[in-house]
């Protein structure tokens, strides 16, 4: 007697759940919905009721999901890190092992999508040992803006569209290299310095899609220093008047001298000097510090500026969270406000080293949270409380980025 087909559309709930809770790609789980109606309706069932957090990646594309605790890991090829994300994508650098060439890529982590960035293998295919990249963020699509922040200032703002070309801001121009956090808003990219200045950067392109910038505006301008920092605040008193530049306007005292260009593309010119950390030293307690960081998010055509304030230790990996503050730029008056009762609306903010979001919150995504997955913990906006992020603890690495399933982002 034969046996008998199985029955797959006799199986549990329960157990079909367990099954989708491990299917977290795109092609996995269009095949799982093919199956049967029953099973596409256990699929669109789970969607409905979960929204779990995020997955945190690492540099070597080790990735948690903190839903059920589990470290999984991407095979990325030999030499390869992660250097960024932009919702379901990350940026990826590989350096060639004989010539130290680094060539970059977006891939997507569920759809398994990869789109090359020859733009920027040109630019910053050859660059010193001491070389990173801060940030780098898709405007929406990848064959849309790429821009990239980097620690050297002879590379540090640029802006590419696969395909078409790329623009990279003059050495040592304000406010470039001193931008800290940027964010898209239409057809503006709205920049952050240390100072808490607020710039919005004019995008432009030429007749063949080569990305351009038109002009920038200051919105905001930076508070003085506290304790009569002479350093700090003559730097920024120098830069008052320049609140609307173009490009080839930006005058000399802002550029630096000429005659520190090198041509021959040798590392000891001062345009590939290593800027200085996005974050600012508060004080010290006995080995460890405080820091500030700060953090540019957009939400709903508007922007927030996130200021926290961590315990750096100087014995153990992880930082700690200390004091969160929460600012909205308000255009018209050139300043910050306040965020003192939640975003409102049910939603909450997600911050990393290489990505910040804000999505709707729904099942382990609660409202008006604040979560940093670099320190493990979240703030709560409503009571002003601090607590660990269970999970995320797990992980060993500082450098973390955050990648957003697509249930996340609807």
């Amino acid at each position: 007697m034969a046996a008998s087909s199985p029955e797959w559309s006799s199986l549990l709930p329960d157990l079909l759940g367990q099954v989708i809770a491990r299917l977290p790609h795109v092609a996995d789980r269009a095949r799982f919905r093919a199956v049967c109606r029953l099973w596409r309706s256990a699929l669109r069932l789970q969607d409905s009721h979960r929204r779990g957090l995020p997955w945190v990646v690492l540099d070597d594309g080790a990735y948690l999901t903190p839903s059920d605790g589990r470290i999984h890991h991407l095979p990325l090829p030999m030499n390869t890190r992660c250097i960024g994300s932009t919702n379901d994508w990350i940026a990826l650098d590989r350096v060639d092992g004989v010539t130290h060439k680094h060539t970059y890529t977006l891939h997507n982590y569920f759809s398994d999508a990869a789109v090359p960035l020859p733009e920027l293998d040109s630019i910053i295919g050859n660059v010193p040992e001491t070389f990173e990249i801060r940030k780098v963020l898709m405007r929406s699509t990848p064959d849309d803006l790429v821009a990239v922040t980097t620690n050297i200032c002879k590379y540090s703002f640029i802006l590419c569209r696969p395909g078409k070309g790329a623009w990279v801001a003059i050495p040592l121009a304000m406010p470039y290299f001193r931008i800290i956090d940027f964010a898209f808003l239409e057809d503006m990219i709205y920049a952050i310095t240390k100072a808490e200045n607020l710039y919005a950067i004019q995008l432009d392109e030429d007749d063949d899609g080569k990305p351009d910038v038109s002009f920038v505006k200051r919105i905001t301008r930076h508070t003085p220093y506290p304790n009569n920092d002479r350093y700090n605040n003559d730097m920024w008193m120098g830069t008052t008047d320049y609140d609307a530049l173009r490009q080839e306007d930006v005058p000399d005292e802002l550029v630096g001298d000429d005659s520190d260009i090198d041509d021959d593309n040798d590392y000891s010119s001062v345009y590939d000097c290593t800027l200085s950390d996005c974050e600012e030293v508060v004080s010290s307690k006995g080995y460890d510090l405080l820091a500030t960081y700060r953090h540019l998010v957009e939400f709903r055509g508007k922007l927030l500026m996130v200021r926290r304030q961590c315990l750096v230790s100087a014995f153990t990996p992880n930082h700690h969270t200390r004091k969160v503050e929460v600012f909205e730029a308000d255009m018209d008056k050139g300043v910050w406000t306040p965020v003192t009762r939640g975003l409102g609306g049910g939603h909450a903010i997600f911050i990393s080293d290489g990505f910040s979001n804000i999505v709707a919150a729904r099942g382990e995504v609660k409202e008006d949270v604040i979560y940093f997955s670099d320190t493990n913990d979240m703030f709560d906006m409503q009571t002003g409380i601090i607590r660990s992020l269970g999970p995320i603890s797990r992980l060993d690495a500082c450098w973390r980025t955050c990648v957003f399933p697509p249930d996340l982002l609807v």
